[in-house]
């Protein structure tokens, strides 16, 4: 058995990173199966939260983090990496579907999975 990358953007109205990493998980093992091996973030039942320094590009980061063999999300059993926008970041997402909606998140769920 092998391991897959996956990337997942989430942006829409969440509570919390919690609520969008469980509609991922299910929109992965809908898509995907649920019999188990599917490089997807279904594989996945936890995640850990990290920040991105600075004013570095999200897709960089995220880009860094995937290359760097000592990253936790390079562990296909593992968590899997989650970073949040915030601030101008955040606000360069919102269109008019969410303007003066409470609750606006956009997510980046990562790493590798078990195929």
């Amino acid at each position: 058995m092998g391991a897959a990358e996956f990337y997942i953007r989430k942006k829409g109205i969440y509570k919390n990173a919690r609520e969008a990493f469980n509609e991922a998980v299910e929109d992965a093992a809908y898509e995907h199966g649920h019999g188990g091996y599917t490089g997807t973030i279904a594989e996945k039942n936890s995640f850990r939260e990290i920040e991105i320094p600075g004013r570095k590009d999200v897709r960089d980061f995220i880009a860094e983090c995937m290359n760097d063999e000592n990253h936790f999300c390079q562990d296909k059993w593992g968590p899997a990496a989650c970073v949040s926008l915030k601030g101008d970041r955040l606000a360069k997402e919102r269109d008019d579907r969410y303007k003066g909606k409470r609750n606006f998140n956009v997510f980046y769920f990562f790493g590798w999975a078990s195929d």
